[in-house]
């Protein structure tokens, strides 16, 4: 399996899932680590953001050592030893960004109420290196060199995209859900665009779907958009006849 494909696949996995354990080295109980649930999302660059209290414990064990490390994987798998995972290693820092903070809370609406709670801040975990494990026999170890990518100017192109798509193609988002998803959603919406993918918000549920492949370029991913608009309204047509 090629290298890009072999990333591609893992990326992917991390953005359809919305949840991982974050593992911390522990403060009470030194030398052990600690590990927690923790929702989280993607930058393009390929480092997660994750939202947390200054209360809880992995808070704190990350203030007391910032090394820390995600493991994600396909919770909803019959078999979790032959299905995905990857685990993600790397620095966390406090930061403030305020389109990060905007895309955190289109994903996770419910968060925007813990801004009032609790101290819960924003936390940057830079990669330093990713292991994937696609299944039986697919075991890859990634360097931060592949796994990160050179995105920017992807931030307002993403901007544009999303903001084109919601006011413009409705009817292709809905074609797209039905087809990769087997969704008839009444209200739809863009809610990011990534190198490798687009999240939409069909009625209340939020789906990822991948690209064949990484998009750097507005006009890749309208090119895919265009591919998976014609596919669905072509698979369509051909269930109904």
């Amino acid at each position: 399996m090629k290298k890009q494909a072999y990333i591609f696949d893992a990326k992917t996995l991390v953005r359809q899932q919305h949840s991982a354990v974050l593992s911390t080295h522990s403060q009470s109980v030194e030398g052990y680590p600690f590990g927690s649930i923790v929702p989280y999302f993607m930058t393009p660059e390929g480092d997660l953001i994750i939202y947390i209290s200054q209360i809880a414990q992995h808070t704190r064990n990350i203030k007391g050592n910032h090394k820390v490390s995600m493991t994600v994987f396909d919770n909803l798998a019959d078999d979790s030893q032959a299905s995905g995972r990857v685990t993600l290693l790397g620095d966390a820092h406090l930061i403030e960004d305020e389109s990060l903070k905007a895309q955190y809370f289109s994903l996770f609406k419910q968060a925007e109420a813990y801004q009032q709670t609790h101290d819960f801040m924003f936390y940057k975990i830079i990669q330093k290196r990713v292991r994937y494990i696609g299944g039986f026999g697919k075991i890859h170890w990634i360097n931060q060199e592949d796994w990160q990518l050179d995105v920017s100017n992807w931030q307002q192109a993403s901007k544009g995209i999303v903001e084109h798509m919601n006011k413009d193609h409705q009817e292709a988002m809905q074609l797209i859900l039905a087809h990769q998803f087997n969704i008839e959603a009444q209200q739809v919406s863009m809610l990011s665009a990534f190198c490798e993918g687009v999240h939409l918000q069909g009625d209340n549920n939020i789906y990822y779907w991948p690209f064949d492949n990484t998009c750097l370029t507005s006009t890749q991913v309208r090119e895919q958009l265009v591919k998976a608009t014609h596919d669905a309204r072509a698979g369509l047509i051909s269930v109904a006849s």
